[in-house]
């Protein structure tokens, strides 16, 4: 009976804490009246196709006799909705939830040098992933666009499916070895995936929303 009681408990704090952060008739918003899929869908293509996300050119040291070049990030126009576009108010605010699904097409890619003159590339990307985004909606269209980037919500991972790290540059054992070790350290590749991608995932989200992308 006890855990009964708990339960029972937990489902009224839910329903309580629910109740409070999805209420909208207290705070009623105008939610928008477009294809919302349509424009998801545009504003998805004019992700970049590639771009290198900081501003310093070259290589740098990293460790003794090992310098690195710049973060290249490729494929983030090749992210397709996954499902419809879910328009909701949130404190009198209108906003659109998204899914989101990168099949294997994003990767992130550093060159690597070291002091005898060989070097490579070095590629981390995901044969799956999926997540959620979260964007304001603008019903004046006052910014220029209906689409705005919000940072009050992250972009959360859904599902991410094997993470590959791959070394170019070793010949074909450099390779396998890196490939073997990102399926040891498997937690470790996981989140250094989900911190590249979804800081450039933004980056790359405030660059097409510089665009005008206003439904006519």
């Amino acid at each position: 009976m006890p855990i009964i009681k708990c339960l029972a408990a937990a489902v009224v704090m839910v329903l309580g804490v629910e109740a409070g952060l999805f209420r909208t008739q207290e705070t009623p918003c105008s939610l928008p009246d477009i294809d919302l899929d349509d424009e998801i869908d545009q504003l998805l293509e004019k992700l970049p196709k590639d771009f290198i996300p900081i501003v310093w050119r070259g290589f740098q040291y990293f460790l003794p006799g090992l310098e690195i070049g710049n973060l290249n990030v490729t494929g983030m126009n090749k992210i397709k909705r996954y499902g419809p576009v879910v328009p909701y108010c949130m404190k009198a605010e209108s906003m659109v939830q998204v899914d989101l699904v990168n099949m294997g097409e994003v990767a992130l890619t550093v060159p690597w040098r070291i002091c005898s003159g060989q070097e490579g590339t070095a590629t981390l990307h995901a044969e799956y992933s999926r997540f959620t985004a979260h964007l304001v909606f603008d019903k004046e269209g006052s910014s220029g666009k209906y689409l705005a980037w919000t940072d009050r919500f992250p972009t959360l991972p859904v599902m991410t499916h094997n993470i590959e790290f791959v070394v170019k540059g070793l010949g074909k054992g450099g390779e396998i070895a890196s490939f073997v070790m990102s399926k040891l350290i498997t937690t470790g590749f996981q989140d250094l995936w989900k911190k590249g991608f979804f800081v450039n995932f933004r980056k790359a989200m405030l660059r097409a929303l510089q665009e005008n992308n206003e439904v006519i």
